[in-house]
């Protein structure tokens, strides 16, 4: 049996071959393996990233009989391919083909194709997969973004100009609007999220450009974006509609992204059985809100959550008590203070020390009185730090680099990572929730913020480091609880030694 074999030789291969320390190696490869045997979906909560799990589910795949599909990021598929994959498979002795592209009808050649989630998406959207051939995908917690991202439509100065040239007899008046929409658009003042929520003004001159579209039924692939626009207009209720702008090079891109998933990509989960790995998708084992959120039927999945180990995952969390919240005139200068004294605790620094500050006047003040005291060792969103480097950031750089990072000792955040409202398409979804009569904050704010502290601990955990939340909400605020809940396990510390 698949689960036997897989759970033995992972045990001879940790034992001989690998460094890599989890506690639920074994575990994992044998529900991965089942999942596999059976073609039961599963999800499983891993609570790390895949450099220190990936063992336990390449192990299965490479012993099973049949072809497997993983899909990941290209980082993490080069990763894959080039370093985990060639020890492991020799090990095992086995000679399964790995492959980058999918191939249909090939289930009997017995591959691994790794493909990335772009790729996967095309395949599943067009029905190209041979029915019940496990995909294991890398990640999940990623999933909403990531096929949100793929259905966002964009349209760029390019499609414009095609536009034109498709319609010569309208190319004046396409111009005219162009030049209108384009004013516009750059009237609008910079914010750091670099996204703005189309204006009525907008929408009515895009509306006159693509009231002439409709006349070329025929050529309906070469407007299909144009189309596709129109409609995400029409029905405003259910997308987003906005426009990024790159000043230095003097362009905008209109962008319409799809408020809710499950109904634009439920098919994808009908004939395929999915093992899905995540770092964090919900405190608790069934994922409920992911799970609505992508349409998965849970009553369909195995679902696991690993607990952390206490042992090699610990973390100290220090949060100062009587502390002004955000909004409070007097936080600026004490989380200032707060700073430079947690920084200046650290008297040996073996590690780096992270500082996490998504208010960017808020940056740039504590990065320069850091400076002022601790010289070149202050760094602003740079990857090029040491072990001595005090690392300045925000949540966004953090998250995409702390896996090429040194651990640092110190991880500070000033505030809660509740995503801000001043984010026009956060600002859009909860315009979204309120219209829907939901409860906005404890069903989209809460789980993003709860998320986003899970993966920026992953790697501080490592060196039973220290967090440092400088946001007194967690100490008065209900939801406080919840965020305790979510670093678990931790010991609460007053002081940093």
């Amino acid at each position: 049996m698949l689960e036997v074999e897989a759970h033995s030789e992972l045990r001879s291969f940790l034992e001989k071959k690998s460094s890599s320390y989890w506690l639920h190696h074994l575990t994992m490869v044998r529900m991965v393996a089942r999942g596999l045997r059976l073609g039961r979906s599963t999800i499983i909560q891993t609570g790390i990233n895949y450099q220190q799990y990936y063992p336990s589910y390449l192990t299965p795949a490479l012993l099973s009989s049949s072809s497997v599909i993983i899909v990941a990021e290209n980082k993490i598929q080069r990763i894959l391919i080039e370093e985990k994959i060639p020890p492991l498979q020799r090990w095992l002795n086995t000679k399964k083909l790995i492959k980058t592209k999918y191939e249909q009808n090939s289930a009997k050649k017995f591959s691994l194709y790794i493909i990335n989630h772009h790729d996967w998406l095309d395949l599943m959207i067009n029905n190209l997969v041979d029915n019940n051939i496990v995909t294991i995908i890398e990640e999940a917690e990623n999933l909403p973004d990531i096929i949100t991202e793929y259905l966002t439509e964009k349209i760029n100065v390019q499609d414009w100009y095609n536009l034109q040239l498709f319609f010569p007899q309208h190319e004046d008046f396409i111009r005219e609007k162009l030049a209108k929409l384009t004013k516009s658009i750059y009237s609008h003042p910079p914010n750091p999220y670099n996204s703005y929520l189309l204006e009525e003004e907008e929408i009515i001159i895009l509306e006159q450009l693509l009231d002439f579209i409709n006349i070329e039924k025929e050529n309906k692939q070469v407007l299909r974006k144009f189309i596709k626009l129109q409609q995400a207009l029409e029905e405003s209720n259910r997308y987003i509609n906005y426009f990024t702008i790159n000043r230095d090079q003097g362009s905008f891109t209109i962008k319409s992204s799809p408020l809710e998933l499950k109904s634009l990509i439920n098919n994808i989960w009908q004939n395929q059985p999915f093992i899905l790995l995540s770092n964090y998708l919900d405190p608790q084992k069934y994922p409920l809100d992911y799970g609505e959120s992508l349409g998965l039927n849970l009553d369909s999945f195995t679902c696991l959550k690993f607990s952390p180990d206490g042992q090699h995952q610990h973390l100290n969390l220090y949060f100062p008590r009587n502390f002004p919240f955000p909004n409070h005139p007097e936080f600026q200068s004490r989380v200032t203070q707060e700073i430079l004294a947690l920084v200046s605790s650290i008297k040996v620094n073996h590690y780096p020390i992270i500082v996490i500050i998504d208010d960017l006047p808020l940056q740039v003040q504590i990065t320069s009185n850091l400076a002022a005291y601790f010289g070149s060792r202050v760094q602003l969103n740079s990857l090029n730090i040491g072990k001595n480097s005090i690392l300045v950031c925000d949540i966004k750089f953090w998250l995409n680099y702390q896996s090429q990072l040194l651990t640092p000792i110190l991880l500070i955040f000033a505030t809660l990572p509740i995503p801000s409202l001043e984010n026009p398409l956060i600002s859009a979804q909860v315009t979204h929730y309120k219209n829907k009569k939901k409860d906005w904050f404890r069903l989209y704010l809460l789980p993003l913020a709860i998320k986003i502290l899970q993966q920026a601990t992953m790697s501080i955990r490592k060196n039973e480091g220290v967090m440092a939340l400088l946001d007194n909400r967690v100490n008065y605020r209900s939801y406080g609880v919840n965020i305790l809940q979510s670093l678990e396990p931790y010991a609460k510390i007053n002081y940093v030694d």
